[in-house]
């Protein structure tokens, strides 16, 4: 549906502005339905443009003229993380820019004195973390009572989070007229309960709810000796130098220890993780969305909820626990209508975790062979002699080229260029190649068919036992 949809004109050219010509399925859906004010219940997956759905859905109710008293905002919209509530206040500059309204925000780990003096101002738009918001309710900072919307981004990770006690504190202060919308990836028994609890009839809509992958991204597997994993990722970082990358692992010290690699061999990256102050994580992020590095290291909380448009590849260095995880980890690529990369990295402990996981998620990688030497090298003299060629074009004028070309041969200056470019490149690690044998696919129905001829030969003794 095109943007034309839109009634307020403001923002349907904020939209266009950036480059927006279609709605999405989610924000057709809640442009339907937003005038009714009732509850909403919505599922979607990563990257379906929740955020500016959820927009759309508060357009009427942000101005500043129906503010009648400081402290006291219209709408409250609350993030499970730090990044994504700056995220979100982000897009709600631009995309309410021009409209009389006045954003603020209450996020852990920022300047609470700054906070307490923007909570004195009227302001129409509040966006912030639970565990901050419940902080300034405690000190009598806050008024929800004239709250028209409360939307809870990322439900589900709030509470996996352990912010149930903070987003029940906040969900008491507010009005019983208060329209409660929740947006979230999944459904599982805790949302359906806080669902039962607080909302009103609320409209479900469900946007890709199936476990599915994206159109717009492909998957590729390696197999490798646990042992070699770490190494390989350096090796698919090399070669692909000129992608932006993110790195999943598993917990904290893995990302500690991974981006400490990493920085020891010259490569620019940056890490995301609970670990890191929240500056860090902020001028991490900032890093990686303005082109300044271009490998990220993160956990799947830091990153949750992270929109990042020109990321290219993303590498599961630790297999997720389950399907969605995979799912929501390689929905950070793909995005706005570019193709994104899905690389699944598994050992031979992992092979029936692997198989589990992309079964579940309906998926089927291509299983590539193990990078050598040579093909990295000789991808890097293509991306080399493509930088050449591009550089060549500008028209520089400098002596000191007239120079070098007077004291130096062509073939000394080629071997000096040569020489510069690769003590620059980190060192290509030895994997060592294995082969998935048919064997080692644990298809299901031979190891239940096994189960169950292991079961039958038990009954059979026994019954040849009491017959004795």
């Amino acid at each position: 549906m095109s943007i034309s949809k839109i009634k307020n004109s403001i923002i349907a050219n904020n939209l266009l502005s950036r480059g927006f010509t279609e709605l999405s399925d989610i924000q057709n859906k809640i442009l339907d339905i937003y005038e009714n004010k009732k509850d909403l219940l919505v599922t979607s997956q990563t990257g379906s443009g929740k955020t500016i759905a959820y927009f759309l859905s508060i357009q009427d109710e942000i101005s500043l003229i129906k503010i009648k008293e400081s402290s006291s905002p219209s709408v409250l919209i609350i993030a499970p993380t730090r990044e994504l509530a700056v995220q979100v206040y982000e897009e709600a500059l631009w995309v309410f820019k021009g409209e009389e309204i006045n954003v603020i925000t209450t996020i852990g780990g920022m300047d609470i004195k700054k906070e307490r003096k923007n909570l004195l101002t009227k302001f129409s738009l509040l966006i912030g973390t639970p565990g901050r918001i419940h902080d300034h309710l405690r000190k009598n900072k806050l008024i929800l009572s004239n709250i028209t919307t409360v939307i809870l981004d990322e439900a589900d990770e709030i509470l996996d989070l352990g912010f149930k006690e903070d987003l029940n504190s906040i969900l008491s202060k507010i009005s019983k007229s208060t329209r409660i919308s929740m947006f979230s990836a999944t459904l599982p028994k805790k949302i359906i309960e806080l669902a039962n609890k607080y909302q009103k009839k609320p409209i479900k809509i469900n946007v890709d709810n199936k476990l599915s992958q994206h159109k717009d991204i492909s998957y590729d597997a390696y197999y490798l000796n646990s042992r070699d994993i770490e190494n390989f990722t350096f090796n698919l970082i090399r070669y692909y130098s000129n992608k932006t990358i993110i790195v999943f692992c598993s917990t904290r010290n893995e990302v500690t220890r991974f981006h400490s690699r990493l920085h020891n061999r010259g490569v620019n990256a940056v890490a995301l993780s609970g670990a890191l102050k929240q500056e860090d994580r902020f001028k991490a992020l900032q890093s990686i969305k303005n082109g300044s590095c271009k490998v990220c290291i993160a956990t799947d909380v830091a990153s949750r909820g992270i929109d990042i448009i020109d990321l290219d590849i993303v590498i599961h260095a630790n297999l997720p626990r389950n399907s969605e995880i995979l799912i929501h980890r390689s929905g950070r690529t793909g995005r706005a209508g570019k193709h994104g990369l899905s690389i699944i990295l598994f050992s031979p402990s992992s092979i029936k975790t692997y198989y589990r996981i992309i079964e579940h998620a309906k998926i089927v990688p291509k299983l590539r062979k193990n990078l050598s030497k040579k093909i990295i090298e000789d991808n890097e003299n293509t991306q080399f002699l493509n930088k050449i060629s591009s550089i060549s074009k500008s028209k520089i004028e400098d002596n000191l080229i007239n120079e070098l070309m007077e004291n130096y041969s062509l073939s000394d200056l080629a071997k000096t260029l040569v020489s510069l470019y690769k003590s620059n490149l980190a060192p290509i690690e030895d994997i060592e190649n294995l082969d998935l044998s048919p064997k080692k696919e644990f298809k299901k129905d031979k190891f239940n068919s096994s189960k169950s001829n292991n079961n039958n030969s038990k009954f059979k003794r026994k019954k040849r036992r009491r017959r004795k």
